[in-house]
């Protein structure tokens, strides 16, 4: 816990000598755009800034906002939360405007970069750079050169759409840029979440210092990409391209298509046809017009670029070419994320733009020159040394941490393959105040800043993603390495008007009540959800059903229905031979690892914490699709799978957290979300499943002729929840007719096998792509299921000599049925993935 003293807060504060100080002035006295903010921490005090930490995560949890780790082998592992500081980096207005136009003539330089390199080439005519960075570097990419003359878009507007620059003070209060990032620059959407929740955290606070609006960025980008699509007439297509949930920055690129409106696709949700880029959706083919891109160049098209890529959409390169799509940013961008350019870019920018360059670069050299070389390697200890590339699996090293072999080693693979490495200055860079235990403790940090096109020229967020390294020890600082993140206030000098993404009331907006398109893979992933939702929902009942019976049941007592309710944990998680097979008897009189097995073991197939799981990760390839509060459940379910359970008390206590959770998700997708297509494949999942589960559980009761036990009727209503309504019906009389009739035949009973077949056959009207002149697969096969069930009635089967009999067989011929309706759904709307074929060794 933090100091009770508040003004400790700063007491055990301490600068390094020689450190530029963010917090701190060269005379030790508190920076005045700090005092404000110092006090108002002061003020609130260490418990409440406790309170307000807890908050903080509280919220960073349920928005889902998190960043994956690439190290883990274990797909749980991968998925970090993320972490923000309290207390944010501050900078004056007058501060941010000389930065704000260093980054902008940066930009305007990496444009002009961009088209000459695949254009004229004068740079390599001029001898600004030497070839050998041009022409051995995979990230110049042979495949887009001229492609900025023969497309008329790129010619009239600018090539490079947006951009990032990491910056990092040095010693002297300057800002030195140390890399940029172009091909899919991420942080933007983690800056823009880290504003959002400190400014609901410090909601005073944030009013008061009158900070800049980090919103008006988003809405200039947004009228730029509109802009670049060149669509007249009505709304552009845009689509946010993505790698998928395995991504390290998932998160973001989900969160960024929900603010900007934008549909969330994968590579294998589009195709080329005829030159042109189509979205593969449930409605059927639909056009796009502009990509803003997640995925690096090399994996854009598989025909072109790396043949191994499953990232991108074959024949891309040439619906670019022919003008039919625009790239957000460009392909062949990547190039300028070449690190051996950094030691050029001076003599560029004069080259380019004829003036000096406003934001110098950290000091770097590459090492495929003679005389950088030479100059390196005289004091090789000032330097980190990084290869040119960033796909490069060599990590970056300091001469500070290597000795005896390990640099003999490194020094010979200098020598060998000069032209792979840069070496650049380490600068000590600025500390800045982190939130702790005990009140402020200095950090370094590196500044990631984001620039984007506007109407005349280039537009600076006036905020940005500070990276916070957890030691002072730490060089290098990246979310990888496990970096905090910090929010970057630039004041305002007055008061700022609240900015959104709201439309000027100038901008005319056509209503529609029309879906935007719902691509094939989502509407199989919200398919699979509301399966994996029913399944899990089913199996939690079962359980419980199943373990409140051995708490309850007495010697001899209701043993037979016990036995029952084991068994029909067996067949609802098909996890044979369990608690039917040949040695059950073991596990009839210790029942106990077996439930805590399927309950809790998540490598099980088939148990529930596997079902929850797969509940989840469906979850989380349509997340984009989801509201606040079914993320917040989903959030909540995953965390409650992972608890350790030890004794059949706790088996209760997760059930009833999972059954209440799940019926709530069931209760938001009904209440809250839109009839659109989308919805319609959701809820016809959860109607197949129900029905699939009501035949399963019927079939194996009857096998073990349950059916004759008054106990295991009961066991069965209650655990489809119809007891009290079965029994105030028939005033507590249980018979086999009956209870058929209510669970088979009742439409009245929301989870009886009619009330499915009732909401599949309406719901199957709704689906898109449908013509009332054309009976399709899905049609035929839901009239099947609905036709084989009406022509049967329970009085029908108590006529007959061995009724149950009877009633298993034509349910396994409903379970047929209900096979094919689902295969007819997959093969109609599911079957997204066209075949792919491997071209070449990766380059083409």
């Amino acid at each position: 816990m933090m100091t009770q003293d508040p003004y400790h807060l700063i007491g055990n504060y301490k600068t390094i000598p020689g450190v530029y100080d963010e917090l701190y002035d060269a005379e030790g006295q508190i920076r005045n755009k700090y005092k404000f903010l110092v006090k108002s921490f002061q003020e609130l005090g260490p418990a409440e800034l406790v309170n307000r930490r807890r908050d903080t995560d509280r919220i960073l949890r349920e928005n889902g906002v998190t960043y994956n780790l690439y190290q883990s082998d274990s797909p749980e592992a991968k998925e970090r939360p993320w972490d923000l500081d309290l207390f944010p980096l501050v900078m004056e207005s007058e501060e941010w405007r000389v930065l704000e136009r260093g980054l902008n003539q940066r930009a305007d330089l990496l444009d002009a970069l961009v088209r000459d390199v695949y254009s004229k080439r004068r740079l390599l005519y001029e001898k600004k750079i030497p070839s050998e960075i041009l022409f051995n570097e995979t990230s110049f990419l042979r495949a887009c050169d001229g492609m900025y003359d023969s497309n008329h878009f790129l010619t009239k507007n600018p090539a490079l759409l947006f951009f990032v620059c990491d910056l990092i003070r040095a010693a002297d209060g300057n800002f030195y840029v140390l890399n940029d990032r172009v091909q899919a620059p991420s942080g933007s959407g983690y800056s823009l979440e880290n504003r959002i929740v400190l400014s609901r955290i410090f909601p005073s606070m944030y009013r008061d210092a009158m900070v800049h609006r980090v919103a008006v960025y988003f809405r200039s980008l947004r009228k730029s990409l509109t802009q670049l699509a060149g669509v007249t007439g009505r709304e552009p297509v845009i689509v946010l391209l993505t790698p998928g949930p395995s991504n390290e920055t998932y998160f973001e690129h989900a969160y960024l298509a929900g603010y900007l409106g934008y549909t969330l696709v994968q590579g294998e949700d589009l195709t080329v046809r005829k030159n042109k880029v189509y979205m593969k959706t449930v409605e059927g083919l639909q056009q796009i017009d502009l990509i803003l891109r997640r995925v690096d160049d090399d994996f854009m098209d598989p025909l072109e670029l790396r043949g191994d890529s499953l990232l991108g959409v074959p024949g891309l390169l040439e619906s670019v070419r022919s003008g039919h799509v625009k790239i957000a940013n460009p392909i062949g961008t990547g190039f300028l994320e070449n690190r051996a350019l950094l030691p050029f870019y001076s003599d560029l920018c004069r080259f380019y733009l004829g003036e000096d360059l406003i934001l110098p670069m950290a000091p770097t050299y590459w090492m495929g020159t003679k005389e950088h070389f030479q100059l390196v390697l005289q004091n090789p200890e000032k330097y980190v040394f990084k290869t040119v590339s960033r796909t490069d699996e060599e990590k970056p090293v300091t001469f500070i941490e290597l000795s005896g072999d390990r640099k003999d080693s490194f020094l010979q693979k200098l020598k060998s393959f000069p032209n792979r490495f840069i070496a650049q200055e380490m600068i000590a860079s600025a500390t800045v105040p982190v939130l702790g235990e005990n009140g402020f403790r200095p950090g370094r940090a590196i500044m990631r800043t984001f620039v984007s096109s506007s109407g005349s020229g280039y537009q600076t967020m006036a905020g940005g993603l500070v990276r916070v390294s957890p030691s002072l020890d730490d060089f290098f600082i990246t979310s990888q390495r496990g970096a905090w993140s910090k929010d970057l206030w630039v004041l305002a000098t007055e008061t700022q008007k609240e900015e959104s993404l709201l439309v000027p009331k100038s901008d005319q907006v056509m209503i529609s009540r029309k879906s935007s398109g719902v691509p094939s893979r989502v509407a199989d992933n919200l398919f699979w959800l509301a399966r994996y939702l029913e399944r899990s929902e089913n199996q939690t009942r079962v359980i419980r059903e199943a373990v409140y019976k051995i708490l309850q049941v007495e010697d001899g007592y209701e043993r037979e229905s016990l036995e029952n309710s084991l068994k029909l944990v067996t067949q609802v998680t098909n996890s044979y031979p369990g608690f039917l097979g040949d040695d059950a008897g073991e596990l009839f009189l210790n029942p106990f690892p077996e439930l805590q097995r399927l309950t809790s073991d998540r490598g099980v197939i088939g148990s529930l914490a596997f079902h929850l799981r797969s509940l989840v990760m469906a979850s989380k390839s349509v997340r984009d699709r989801l509201s606040d509060d079914m993320k917040k459940i989903l959030l909540h379910l995953e965390d409650q799978s992972q608890h350790e359970i030890d004794s059949y008390d706790q088996i209760i206590d997760f059930l009833q957290k999972i059954v209440l959770n799940l019926s709530s998700l069931t209760g938001l997708s009904f209440e809250n979300m839109s009839r659109e297509a989308g919805w319609y494949f959701l809820n016809l999942g959860r109607r197949i499943e129900r029905s699939i589960n009501m035949i399963l559980m019927l079939q194996g009761m009857i096998r073990w002729d349950s059916f004759r036990d008054k106990a295991s009727f009961e066991t069965f209503l209650r655990i489809n929840d119809i007891r009290l309504t079965y029994n105030r019906r028939y005033s507590g009389k249980i018979d086999q007719e009956s209870v058929l009739d209510i669970l088979l035949f009742d439409t009245t009973n929301p989870r009886s096998f009619a009330y499915q077949l009732e909401q599949i056959n309406s719901d199957i009207k709704f689906l898109p792509g449908k013509n009332e002149k054309v009976v399709y697969s899905e049609d035929r096969a839901a009239l099947q299921l609905y036709t084989h069930f009406k022509m049967k009635d329970i009085s029908i089967f108590f006529e007959s000599e061995n009724p149950l009999e009877s009633v298993s067989i034509w349910l396994e011929e409903l379970h047929n049925h209900l096979k094919n309706l689902s295969d007819a759904l997959a093969s109609r709307y599911f079957n997204y993935t066209e075949e792919q074929t491997r071209i070449g060794d990766g380059n083409g």
